[in-house]
């Protein structure tokens, strides 16, 4: 009876709500394509707007519009994951709350790190970079990291970057150099625990996660902070296509199994910066 009590839409429904609560890179992105994705490889169509001339005008002026360059980028959903585990039974895990959202938690937090790490390594599109100097990483201590930030944040206003919803995305140990430098406090507010959030800094919506890109994680050599506006400098989108329960012939086991699909693209390279930053030790 397990496997004709199975409810599909249960199980994506609280897969997909483990994801929204625990997305640090992909909460940051637009979101509104998502229900646009159908099958891998489907393709999404973003819009972009050109800017809005502006001009001198007097009685005597001709007004002359800006014609609106609407011209599309693509998303193209080409990331597949799955997730699969087996139950003795599988109506009661179904009929536990408990047991039930601990098993999708799972699958959510796990396909996670997957589209988080992809994310935050599509730093390579950005159309600004911050370095100490030419193309040697910053030397970050918490000596010089208001520097870093106020240096970033310079070139971001330079190029016109608007300053309303700035977030920035760093590795934990520039979370410690922020509080060593007394630029935020050491906390464990609900708010970091969900979603990665530690506090304004410098102007700064700044968050941090495992899995920002760096050469070598363990020693924080070489790390790739993404800056930019929210819900404008990537994109992303995501389904989960199948979720479906099957008995596994070698055994007494139900199982389910789930495939999710995605894709993500940094939209306006134009309003996006990585700072590249090497962890140092403090003098």
């Amino acid at each position: 009876m397990a496997l004709q009590n199975f409810i599909k839409t249960v199980w994506v429904a609280q897969i997909m709500e483990a994801l929204r609560k625990s997305l640090v890179h992909g909460s940051l992105a637009n979101q509104n394509y998502t229900g646009s994705i159908k099958q891998l490889g489907d393709k999404v169509k973003v819009m972009q707007i050109s800017d809005v001339a502006i001009a001198a005008y007097t009685k005597a002026t001709t007004v002359t519009p800006t014609e609106l360059d609407d011209a599309a980028m693509e998303l193209v959903a080409d990331q597949s994951n799955y997730f699969a585990f087996k139950t003795s039974d599988l109506e009661a895990v179904q009929e536990k709350p408990a047991v039930l959202s601990g098993a999708t938690d799972q699958a959510g937090y796990g396909f996670r790190d997957v589209i988080d790490s992809y994310i935050a390594g599509l730093y390579a599109q950005a159309g600004y970079n911050s370095y100490s100097s030419s193309t040697t990483p910053w030397d970050v201590t918490s000596l010089n990291v208001e520097d870093v930030l106020l240096s970033a944040a310079e070139t971001m206003d330079t190029g016109n970057i608007p300053r309303n919803g700035r977030f920035l995305t760093v590795p934990p140990w520039f979370h410690t150099k922020l509080v060593l430098a007394s630029l935020t406090t050491k906390t464990s507010n609900d708010a970091l625990a969900a979603n990665g959030f530690i506090d304004r800094v410098l102007g700064f919506d700044t968050y941090m996660s495992n899995n920002v890109s760096q050469t070598t994680p363990s020693t924080g050599d070489h790390a790739k902070l993404i800056a930019g506006i929210k819900g404008q400098s990537f994109s992303f989108a995501q389904a989960i296509l199948e979720v479906e329960a099957y008995r596994i012939e070698a055994g007494f086991h139900d199982a389910v199994k789930g495939l999710h699909v995605f894709g993500a693209k940094v939209m306006r390279p134009d309003m996006t910066l990585v700072i590249h930053a090497d962890k140092t030790a403090e003098a």
